[in-house]
């Protein structure tokens, strides 16, 4: 969702890291009032995200949302320009833990005082030497823990605030999914992706959850 990042309780702006179909990010800017950034690498999301705003529009047609086909790495001016206050990265932010540093000096620049960020995020729990097929599967050259994520925040000027341990939903939707894999046939990734995930949120070598940061 813009960096895939993306509002004030009545009227603000957010953003979204992984913005996928953009969906979600609409819902939040017609339920809050707020304008949105969606931020995706998949030009075919993007041109479904612009699709939805259209259909939004007939509920309400004063909503202000921008989409752009980008990495959250190499933001376009169009998003770098703006301040928001929320800031949200949907399952896209464990695939740079090795550039955690550089994605965390741009979130800071975009947040305003006292804005937050939010990411879905595989975080590691066992050291990295018993997680190297999860980190193979999931293209992560590097894994971080939530102790390290906390002490990236600090270095950039914001402040771990807290969040959600999604484990067991992970587990649920991955079995899920290699059950659809399997019956259905599907193309994209096999059913040995998916069962790993599972596995390694099962048996607590990593953890999938919500992680919330204040920028102070």
């Amino acid at each position: 969702c813009a960096l895939r990042l993306k509002a004030k309780a009545v009227v603000s702006t957010q953003s979204t890291g992984g913005c996928g179909r953009g969906i979600p990010l609409l819902d939040t800017a017609v339920a809050l009032g707020c304008s949105v950034v969606g931020v995706d690498l998949a030009e075919g999301h993007i041109e479904m995200a612009k699709e939805s705003v259209e259909v939004y529009r007939e509920k309400k047609p004063d909503l202000k949302a921008e989409f752009y086909c980008n990495s959250y790495l190499e933001l376009p001016e169009s998003v770098t320009s703006q301040k928001f206050s929320h800031i949200m990265m949907q399952t896209s932010l464990f695939y740079s833990h090795h550039r955690i540093d550089e994605i965390f000096v741009e979130v800071s620049k975009l947040l305003k005082p006292g804005g937050i960020f939010v990411a879905s995020d595989f975080v590691r729990v066992a050291p990295e030497s018993e997680i190297e097929e999860f980190m193979k599967f999931n293209s992560m050259p590097v894994a971080l823990s939530l102790d390290e994520m906390k002490a990236a925040f600090l270095r950039h000027g914001m402040e771990y605030s807290g969040g959600e341990n999604l484990d067991s939903h992970c587990i649920k939707c991955n079995a899920a999914k290699v059950l659809k894999v399997t019956t259905e046939k599907i193309e994209g990734p096999n059913v040995e992706f998916f069962r790993n995930r599972e596995n390694s949120v099962r048996d607590g070598k990593v953890s999938f959850q919500i992680i919330m940061a204040k920028k102070n």
